[in-house]
């Protein structure tokens, strides 16, 4: 199976979204294959049945299967997002196309969100913004990020991202790897099942994995029993990777002293949920990978794995049929 051409390309996305990315796409891609056809849908109605496409870049869509499905025949699925394991469940040909995916372009935000927790409690952000609205001058000792340890669950791009960000405020880094290997900026890399004796050890905690079978529920009650009382959860993985109910329990016995919380196993987030009040967790609605250069990046992304397909080279960033990410 092979790339030929890059003549006719299909542009997917939410039709609340489209519009502002409309301008942005055509120049891109326009710069790039000059020759090629660019259509755009909002929804599965707007696909034309039958029609053949090179290339259809899109996010992981509900509706999705049914655009795809109208098709004659496509060859390569670009996705826009880094994860895609809603892809599984929808019913689409799979075995047949290319299949590659938007990695790198969360690198950036996501680790400077990770910091931006790790500030939050070390400099107990919370406490003086609620001081402040009680116009209540009251000084306490803070903490510093210098020296401690943070402990990094996956050193795809984020967590590569993150470590590089870490050394610069001179912290100590630990990370997994399915296979291990040396990370620039990483004093160990060890496999998931060695984590133990790192997690007794670490001042923070941080979540980069992607949802699959062996990743669903990891973070448990039993995992975080393991860590260094008074250490600070932060999850910027996929939601589902950490139970929120352990995270309760462990914020309560002392084991968290905190939790920055940016997915969930239910989204959004249920109203109802005791994570929105506990006053040692932060939640916001998975927003640690946003960026206004999201689909620049993802588009550059785009290139180069077309770059290597029409050479007869591997994609650059394939979906790891596998492992299901």
């Amino acid at each position: 199976m092979a790339l030929d051409s890059l003549e006719r390309i299909l542009f997917l996305q939410k039709e609340e979204v489209l519009q502002d990315q409309r301008e942005l796409v055509l120049q891109r891609l326009g710069e790039w294959y000059p020759a090629a056809t660019i259509d755009f849908a909002g929804s599965a109605q707007e696909v034309y049945a039958s029609r053949s496409y090179d290339a259809v870049i899109t996010p992981t869509l509900p509706w999705l299967a049914a655009a795809l499905n109208k098709l004659e025949r496509f060859c390569w699925i670009h996705f826009l997002s880094a994860g895609v394991e809603k892809i599984w469940e929808m019913d689409f040909d799979k075995a047949n196309a290319f299949l590659t995916k938007s990695s790198g372009v969360h690198g950036a935000p996501m680790s400077e969100y990770a910091i931006g927790a790790m500030l939050y409690f070390a400099k107990q952000f919370n406490r003086f913004h609620e001081q402040s609205k009680r116009a209540e001058w009251k000084r306490t000792w803070l903490n510093e990020l210098t020296g401690r340890r943070v402990t990094i669950l996956g050193l795809g791009h984020v967590g590569t991202a993150l470590a590089q960000r870490a050394k610069a405020f001179d912290m100590e880094v630990v990370g997994t790897l399915r296979h291990i290997r040396e990370v620039p900026n990483v004093d160990r890399v060890v496999a998931m099942e060695d984590i133990g004796q790192e997690l007794s050890r670490s001042d923070y905690l941080v979540v980069c994995l992607p949802l699959t079978p062996e990743t669903r529920g990891l973070v448990d009650a039993a995992f975080l029993s393991r860590l260094k009382p008074g250490a600070v959860l932060v999850d910027i993985s996929r939601g589902g990777v950490v139970n929120g109910d352990a995270v309760l329990n462990a914020l309560d016995s002392g084991i968290l002293k905190g939790a920055a919380l940016d997915v969930f196993e239910w989204q959004p987030l249920p109203e109802g949920s005791p994570l929105w009040k506990h006053e040692n967790v932060l939640v916001t609605p998975h927003v640690s990978g946003t960026t206004p250069f999201y689909l620049e990046r993802a588009l550059e992304v785009f290139h180069a794995n077309a770059q290597a397909l029409l050479s007869g080279r591997e994609p650059v960033t394939p979906v790891n049929r596998e492992a299901g990410y």
